[in-house]
């Protein structure tokens, strides 16, 4: 690439984050209302009646009034909070009128909510156009995030401000005086996948019979999906029901908005879910079936009890027969080469227009065998929209082929940042495999970790990697956060420093040296001290910064062995405690490195934590922080604290937790707020509806938490022209 084109290149990444922040500022968490208990007033609905045809009807007529309505789009403000009245008439995709038509569906009106009860969601640029396969690339069965943030089927969601909530699959919701107490509104009349009805029921079905269940989830207390909040649900009716608590928990209602209550596909398959199909999932469990049908059921199909069997049938990625909610429902599991979905025809929301979403009729998504060869398909113009492993770093390559592939990039700047974490944790616990403690001791050892921190060539890296575009920073909120700690603490011992990096470390003891000028150890072995750097194939925006650690601490003496290693296996050691120094692509601002985010920081403390809390665990090694140790002590008390307190009301927590994890160097950041976390996107030049903060100034949350790209409402992307460039 020439000079000229990567000046340009660097001006439109630079155009983009300041778009995206400028968006923030103007409605971001700095203008949300922390006093807010209930969703944002919408207008009074006007009477609808869906439009349905009759049977004798002609096909191709049906077929022309069953497009959708194109009408003008009221313009998009920015948020996706609906105010104006529900429409006055439903139409729906053609694929599902054929079907109406063909005895195999209930009309229109029978599908949807009951009138006054669909979720109506504002467009981005125009009313769209049904049709077409969203084409799409996935890693294999552990990447169940891959569809899990595009289904839409959350409780709740944040605006594109990242601080406002709104509804989603629930209509309402108060909060009682005491906050005891949250009563929530179900959308009346909506139904599950297959058509059954979608109650209040499968609410405390879940509730009492998988998340309370001992078998399936012992010692988890109640507590829903990710997260340390484990109300009583009580039924009222079949579209009401109450999560109460017994003393006030103020930040549960944040957490229905993120993926740590999320809808039934993330959670079904973590085996904690908010709701569940009961009608589908009873014939599975041991409470309610026929014992001698199940047994059978889990001898056929290899499974050792009926527990693994359930948590199987639970996981609707692998489960092609289980009913769901989201937008599209899954007609090929991730099991294959290729994994698909198909419109979801009971989806409870509509268009401005009253069309039935979403727009597009299937999604497909291809197995890839490694990152280099899924963005080579992204480069050669074989992807509809992709946002997932998407390397920032190839971004110029993208740029130069645009034209060829037919598609436009777009950047999504992310609350995350790249870092290297210090296992704090390592060799604690029942691990599986034996502890080097010269190198526990250099792990847990700050002044060290603070010459490691001068050591690292942040300058070269953001040039290399980001265009000098990110910031050199700690994991830290970014500058448009009110969360934001100020730059004392985002830029600690961050400064490229390789002398006062060796001083430290001569210092610190590590004065000996071998012929090729590598630290030794300190334990009297006379061998050379050398760390693991693992990093997860696909997870970070390139190989390259792993190279880059090993070339900056090489210059002061220190040794490292890189090891790659493939997603789901890398989870298995992290949770496992025997990861020595990772490299993580996407430690995410919006949880601080607080005991129930710790990951690769400290992960048997993290995995204590979760099952103190009794929340979500990523691995069965654990080890209570000891109780000399008061930094750690005190990120519990904050954890504690935080989960008590509305988000937006969390800036003093927040900022004392940055404080110290920038003290102590758990994580060591080291380019922040860039796209390349799931913000790098392939968009074809047809699928349309994406927001764009380069062209649209509007900001889309990039954040983990939030579950993007859903936090920019994929069931209103649409094909122009109706089909894929590929004509289907």
């Amino acid at each position: 690439m020439t000079k000229g084109k990567i000046t340009l290149l660097v001006g439109l990444v630079t155009a983009a984050m300041a778009l995206a922040l400028a968006g923030a500022c103007g409605g971001g968490d700095d203008d949300a209302d922390p006093t807010a208990t209930a969703r944002p007033a919408a207008a009074t609905p006007t009477p609808t009646t869906a439009a349905a045809m009759t049977e004798d009807e002609d096909t191709d007529d049906m077929m022309e009034t069953t497009e959708a309505t194109m009408m003008e789009a009221p313009e998009f403000t920015g948020s996706f909070a609906w105010t104006g009245a529900v429409p006055s008439q439903f139409n729906e995709a053609p694929m599902l009128a054929a079907r109406v038509a063909a005895g195999e569906l209930p009309k229109l009106e029978d599908r949807l909510p009951v009138a006054e009860d669909v979720l109506v969601i504002p467009v981005v640029e125009e009313i769209g156009e049904y049709g077409g396969t969203w084409r799409r690339g996935f890693s294999g069965p552990g990447d169940g995030q891959n569809m899990d943030r595009v289904m839409m089927d959350h409780p709740l969601m944040y605006d594109l401000d990242g601080a406002t909530i709104l509804p989603n699959l629930l209509k309402d919701w108060e909060i009682s005086a005491d906050g005891l107490t949250y009563t929530f509104k179900l959308r009346r009349g909506m139904k599950w996948s297959d058509g059954e009805p979608f109650t209040a029921d499968d609410f405390i079905w879940a509730n009492e019979n998988i998340v309370r269940n001992e078998k399936l989830n012992p010692k988890k207390e109640g507590r829903l999906g990710f997260s340390t909040y484990g109300p009583v649900l009580r039924k009222i009716d079949d579209a009401t029901f109450t999560a109460s608590f017994t003393e006030p928990q103020a930040g549960f209602l944040d957490e229905m908005a993120t993926y740590r209550i999320a809808g039934y596909t993330l959670n079904g398959r973590v085996g904690a879910p908010l709701f569940a199909p009961a009608h589908f999932l009873e014939q599975f469990h041991e409470d309610f079936a026929d014992m001698t049908a199940l047994e059978s059921m889990i001898e056929d199909e290899g499974f050792e009890n009926w527990e693994t069997f359930f948590k199987n049938k639970i996981d609707v990625h692998k489960t092609a027969e289980s009913p769901n909610v989201g937008a599209w429902i899954v007609t090929k599991p991730n099991t294959g080469e290729t994994w698909e979905f198909e419109r979801n025809p009971y989806f409870y929301a509509v268009d401005p227009a009253g069309n039935q979403l979403p727009y597009i009729d299937k999604i497909e998504a291809r197995l890839y065998s490694d990152n280099e060869v899924h963005n080579l398909r992204g480069i050669a113009g074989e992807y509809d929209f992709n946002h997932r492993a998407i390397e920032f770093a190839k971004l110029p390559v993208f740029k130069e082929n645009e034209e060829k592939g037919n598609y436009r990039m777009i950047l999504w700047p992310g609350d995350a940042t790249l870092a290297v974490s210090f296992n704090y944790s390592y060799g604690l616990g029942d691990v599986t495999e034996t502890p080097d403690p010269e190198i526990r001791k250099w792990l847990t050892h700050t002044r060290f970790k603070q010459g490691m921190s001068h050591a690292i060539n942040r300058p070269r890296i953001n040039e290399l990697l980001y265009f000098g575009t990110g910031l050199e920073i700690q994991p830290t909120f970014p500058t448009w956060s009110a969360h934001y700690p100020g730059e004392e603490i985002a830029k600690r011992y961050t400064q490229y420093d390789p002398a006062l990096a060796s001083q430290i470390l001569d210092e610190v003891g590590l004065t000996e040296k071998d012929s090729e000028g590598f630290r030794l150890r300190t334990d009297g072995s006379g061998d050379r001290l050398t760390f693991e750097l693992t990093y997860t194939s696909g997870w970070t925006p390139t190989n390259n910064p792993a190279e880059l650690l090993k070339e900056s601490w090489a210059a002061v003496g220190i040794d490292v062995r890189l090891k790659q290693e493939e997603g789901k296996l890398s989870g298995e050691r992290r949770g496992g405690n025997v990861q020595q120094i990772h490299l993580d692509g996407d430690v995410n601002a919006r949880e601080p490195t607080g005991l129930i985010s710790g990951r690769s920081a400290f992960p048997a403390y993290s995995n204590w934590y979760s099952q103190r809390s009794g929340s979500y665990t990523l691995g069965a090694v654990v080890a209570e922080p000891d109780q000399s140790d008061t930094a750690m002590w005190r990120l519990v008390e904050l954890s504690d604290e935080a989960a008590k307190l509305r988000y937006v009301d969390r800036t003093a927590n927040y900022i004392e937790n940055q404080d110290i994890t920038s003290e102590h160097l758990y994580y060591i950041g080291l380019i922040g707020h860039t796209a390349s976390a799931n913000g790098t996107i392939v968009v074809k030049n047809n699928f349309r509806n994406v927001p764009d903060p380069a062209t649209n100034g509007f900001r889309a949350p990039n954040a983990s938490a939030l579950q993007n790209p859903g936090s920019g409402r994929t069931v209103q992307f649409f094909f122009k022209g109706g089909l894929n460039d590929a004509g289907y």
